[in-house]
Parts: structure tokens; C-alpha cells; sequence
């Protein structure tokens, strides 16, 4: 199999509908209110209706999926805390004291963990989806932090669980000491910039510690 053919990605259908959009836009105007008073709520409910197709759109039992594993890069000190606090924080999600687990319990959201690549073994439990990849990736300063399959079998994994998610609503979250590290390489990459204006101070690497951090982005 060639390289290429390892990465195949899903077709998603644009959203644009001039027609839906002027619909949705004249409903939200001609609401009890000055037109455009409700700010950013008026944008979401229109993006909303175009996602959904539909202009009287309604959020049905909605799903918070937060994905977690933990990023070989860690062990180059480019994070103020050590990887093990990746499941802490996972075994907090599920024990209902993280923000995520208030927010989603207040507002009627059904949460799921996904162990994708943590370096721990989880009890099974409710609430925790366990498709473990690999336990964390690889240190990027090295070698690849994942291959082709991995990476191919990840994607394919949370295609496989949003499917099979009840609802028509999803908000995504990810859990993982080193993860802005990651995030900071593929958007350097994917955009072109350097990676200084692509990485931020992530859990608390500040002054010398971040400018440290951003020497082995670099490399």
C-alpha cells in the first residue's frame, strides 16, 4: 500500500446555503429584540441551522467527547507538569470533578472519555471509551511521534465513535500534558509559520521556561 493511500479522510459537505441563510437571518431579526442584540448567540444560531440544514434548528441529546493520550515529547521538560497527570486529570473527568463534568452535568450533556494513547490502564467504567492506540506517542525529537497505520487507526477510531454517538450535537475536548506542543508543530506546519508564533505558554511555561520550550519546538 502507498503511503498516500494510508490517510483517507471523509467527505463533509459544505455548509453554505444562500437560501437557508437568508431564512435563518430573517427569523433571528425578527425576533422580539433590536436586530443583532443577542452578539455572538445570533452567529452561533445561524451556523447552527446551517450545519443542521434545517431553519428551525434543535439540538438533540448533545455528546461531549473528550480525547486523551499522552505525547512522548514530554520527557524534553516542554510542559510545566509530568505526563502522569494526563490520567489524573482523565480519572477526574470521569469521578465528575473537572470543569467539563460540571458544565456538562448542569447543561444535560452525556460525557465520554476516550483513552486514545494514555500512558495508564484504566478500569473499564462507565463514561470511558478505551481505544488505546498506542500507550503515548513516540518523542518527536527523535523519531515520528506516530506512524502512518497509527495515525490512520486513531482517525478511524473517532470516526467509528462519533457514528455511533446518539444526537446530532458533538463537542470534541482533549486531555494531554504536551499537547500544545503538538498542536503548536502541526500548525507551524500546516500554515507555514514559524513555530514561535505558533506555540503558546500551554499549562504555565512563561519567560525563560516558554523560550526554552520554543528551542525544541524548533528542532
Amino acid at each position: 500500500m502507498k503511503e498516500a493511500e494510508l490517510l483517507i479522510f471523509p467527505h463533509v459537505p459544505p455548509i453554505s446555503n444562500s437560501n437557508l441563510s437568508k431564512d435563518l437571518q430573517s427569523k433571528l431579526d425578527n425576533k422580539t429584540k433590536p436586530i443583532g442584540a443577542l452578539g455572538r448567540l445570533e452567529n452561533l444560531a445561524l451556523r447552527i441551522g446551517l450545519i443542521l440544514g434545517n431553519k428551525n434548528p434543535e439540538l438533540i441529546q448533545p455528546q461531549m467527547l473528550v480525547c486523551a493520550a499522552d505525547h512522548g515529547l514530554t520527557a524534553e521538560g516542554i510542559s510545566a507538569y509530568p505526563s502522569d497527570v494526563t490520567w489524573q486529570m482523565v480519572e477526574n473527568f470521569l469521578a465528575g470533578g473537572a470543569a467539563v463534568s460540571v458544565l456538562s452535568k448542569q447543561n444535560n450533556i452525556s460525557l465520554n472519555v476516550v483513552d486514545c494513547g494514555v500512558r495508564h490502564d484504566f478500569s473499564p467504567r462507565e463514561g470511558l471509551i478505551i481505544q488505546k492506540v498506542s500507550n503515548g506517542t513516540a518523542n518527536s525529537l527523535y523519531e515520528p511521534a506516530m506512524s502512518n497505520e497509527e495515525c490512520q487507526k486513531a482517525m478511524n477510531n473517532g470516526m467509528n465513535i462519533t457514528l455511533n454517538l446518539p444526537g446530532n450535537a458533538l463537542l470534541i475536548g482533549e486531555m494531554g500534558i504536551g499537547n500544545s506542543s503538538a498542536a503548536a508543530m502541526l500548525l507551524s506546519r500546516l500554515t507555514d509559520n514559524d513555530i514561535g508564533s505558533c506555540t503558546g505558554s500551554g499549562t504555565g511555561m512563561f519567560g525563560n521556561d516558554l523560550k526554552t520550550k520554543i528551542v525544541i519546538l524548533e528542532k
